[in-house]
């Protein structure tokens, strides 16, 4: 378990010592100058619903998955890409420990570059809505993206060159296309997935509750189902990450 912590600190450190790190935080922050443009000398109840409307459709959406995924990508895929993972694949550690590790550091680092758009959001939406607890069921939405972008795209990038790129496609044809028009692939659907721990905790009106609902599909609101879903993920991912490793013969390439 030592070792594991190690090795997540040095690519948790790596992940976010990047200047990419900072263009993600934006990124992921950027609804906030279309909130406080949207709610300018409106009601409160007004700013709340354009909060939640940003929040669902631009937010959860496409922005976090998207940032998530590059970060995720990055945890294993930038080593190989550099030809530094065979200097740690020599050293006497399980390829499930070092697997875990970086997955643990993908998870963290995907949650603090979400989790800063996400406060600079709240922020705007404290002060237009004066509800400061609005941006509560987000955090916990940047939590349940990061648990599942990292079970998904860290092996992904460990597997492929252009990790990125087949993200994208992921996130345009399954959860954009497929999901949406298959109702048998809803409950895989990592964006309900995060929508429905958003929706558990989040305060919508009757339209916002109908339009989730009707995202959702077969999908059931619920944080803790959505998190069991996440940890399970995960799981699998870390085992799939691990024979990856032991199977590839990286220090070859």
């Amino acid at each position: 378990m030592r070792a594991a912590l190690v090795i997540a600190r040095a690519v948790l450190g790596r992940l976010l010592a990047r200047r990419r790190a900072v263009w993600l935080m934006l990124l992921g922050g950027s609804p906030a100058a279309i909130l406080l443009l949207l709610s300018w000398g409106r009601f409160d109840s007004e700013a709340a619903q354009f909060y939640n409307d940003l929040t669902v459709s631009l937010g959860i959406g496409i922005l976090y998955p998207v940032v998530a995924l590059v970060v995720s990508t990055a945890a294993l895929g930038e080593e190989r890409k550099t030809r530094t993972l065979p200097f740690l694949l020599v050293k006497p550690v399980s390829r499930w420990v070092i697997a875990l590790g970086a997955s643990a550091a993908a998870v963290l680092a995907s949650f603090a570059v979400l989790e800063a758009g996400v406060l600079a959001t709240w922020l705007v939406a404290g002060f237009t809505s004066g509800d400061w607890s609005i941006g509560i069921p987000t955090t916990a939405a940047a939590a349940v993206q990061s648990l599942a972008s990292a079970a998904i795209f860290v092996p992904l990038g460990l597997a492929l060159n252009r990790a990125t790129l087949a993200g994208l496609g992921y996130l345009l044809l399954w959860e954009g296309i497929l999901a949406a028009v298959i109702e048998g692939l809803q409950g895989s659907s990592i964006y309900r997935i995060v929508l429905s721990a958003w929706a558990d905790l989040a305060d919508m009106t009757p339209d916002t509750y109908d339009t989730v609902n009707a995202i959702l599909g077969r999908v059931e609101i619920g944080l803790g189902g959505a998190f069991a879903k996440a940890a399970v993920l995960i799981a699998v991912s870390v085992a799939v990450t691990g024979l990856l490793l032991r199977r590839r013969d990286l220090v070859g390439e």
